[in-house]
């Protein structure tokens, strides 16, 4: 383990980490205007990524259309976003229609890719903080679900890279993710779950102790994969980061890739089932 390069991530999350919290918190406008600006910087780092594969995504139109998402998310739960996205991927194509270079094929994919993405998986993070309201539930129930869901990620990645580091000895997927062992990755699983437990006791409202230990399951599991998936792109386009942006952390992709799986499920098991 380079320890200084631990150090650094965690003065980094030392000092963004609360607000943070305290954004998802407080939901509302904050987290809306949080959110628009993780889609927009994950994508232009997904089309730099797409870029080194001689691959061309349309910034203007995906921002455009994955902001009207995340927009319609908010205001109008999912009711207004197949209008959205509808309307973003005609945009794409006619777009596409009159550039004259790279590969069609590959420039609307990657385009509509970006939009499904980070609009619709990001936007969820909206979806899960508004939630209460659709249930009649105390609005910030969901302020502290967010927070658990936040504290048990960082819980997880912090547990599976200093075991992985000392301890692990099989490689999960060498291919994607070299570092990456598999003793690393049941103990931020194992941690994943002490870590929404020990937030139920803490300070979660509204759910039972069984839903929170599942949405530890969750975090340990779909999180996991969700690192995963961006070492994919990663690997593929051959970067360690998604960019420079963060100091000792890489770019926003790299530090939300987690929540971008793991929030999407967390919603769907409280909305359709636990809920």
């Amino acid at each position: 383990m380079n320890l200084k390069s631990f150090l650094i991530r965690f003065i980094i999350a030392l000092i963004f980490g609360p607000l943070i919290l305290l954004t998802v918190y407080y939901g509302k406008y904050y987290l809306l205007t949080f959110v628009i600006l993780i889609v927009l910087i994950s994508l232009k780092e997904f089309f730099d990524l797409a870029l080194k594969k001689d691959t061309i995504g349309q910034f203007l139109i995906a921002g455009t259309g994955s902001i009207a998402i995340v927009l319609s998310l908010y205001f109008y739960a999912a009711n207004a976003t197949i209008t959205f996205l509808l309307l973003t991927i005609i945009a794409i194509l006619f777009k596409e229609l009159y550039q004259k270079t790279g590969s069609a094929i590959l420039n609307v994919s990657v385009t509509s890719f970006g939009v499904l993405y980070f609009a619709f998986m990001t936007g969820s993070f909206l979806l899960l903080r508004e939630l209460p309201l659709q249930k009649g539930l105390d609005y910030y129930f969901a302020g502290g679900w967010f927070i658990m869901l936040i504290l048990a990620t960082w819980l997880c990645d912090t547990a599976a890279y200093v075991i992985g580091s000392y301890f692990g000895k099989n490689k999960l997927i060498k291919r994607i993710s070299p570092n990456k062992t598999i003793e690393g990755t049941l103990a931020g699983l194992v941690f994943a779950i002490i870590g929404a437990w020990i937030c139920h006791i803490w300070f979660i409202h509204g759910l039972q102790l069984k839903d929170s230990l599942i949405i530890g399951f969750i975090i340990g599991s779909f999180g996991q994969y969700g690192d995963l998936f961006e070492s994919m792109f990663k690997r593929d386009a051959d970067v360690k980061d998604s960019s420079h942006l963060i100091p000792g952390h890489g770019g926003i992709m790299d530090r939300f890739d987690s929540l971008l799986v793991s929030t999407p499920v967390v919603y769907l098991y409280l909305n359709y089932y636990a809920l």
